[in-house]
């Protein structure tokens, strides 16, 4: 299960949007590097998956299945960036009335 929510950047103030974690029908990485996210369908992992080394684990083979990202390699592990000074330290961001706004999604 993932989820979708605005977010701020604890070092810039920027707000914008950031989703993490993949769907029933997705994996969902980002790039160790820039941040940038990659969707993966499972139908295409599935096609893939089993033409990798058989002694890497689900994720390093999907992670393969990625590519590299310019300047980087999308990963399980790596987390969105602003957009504005590509920090990974963010936090969700606060509406008028002090709640977080998230969306789940699977």
């Amino acid at each position: 299960m993932g989820r979708q929510f605005k977010a701020r950047c604890n070092q810039c103030q920027t707000e914008f949007d950031v989703r993490e974690g993949g769907g029933l029908y997705f994996e969902l990485l980002h790039c160790d590097s820039c941040g940038k996210e990659k969707a993966i369908r499972q139908e295409e992992i599935q096609e893939k998956i089993n033409n990798q080394n058989p002694a890497l684990s689900y994720q390093e083979k999907v992670e393969a299945i990625a590519g590299p990202c310019d300047g980087g390699h999308y990963r399980f592990a790596a987390k969105a960036r602003c957009p504005n000074c590509h920090s990974d330290d963010y936090s969700p961001a606060v509406d008028a009335n002090g709640q977080v706004r998230m969306a789940f999604y699977d």
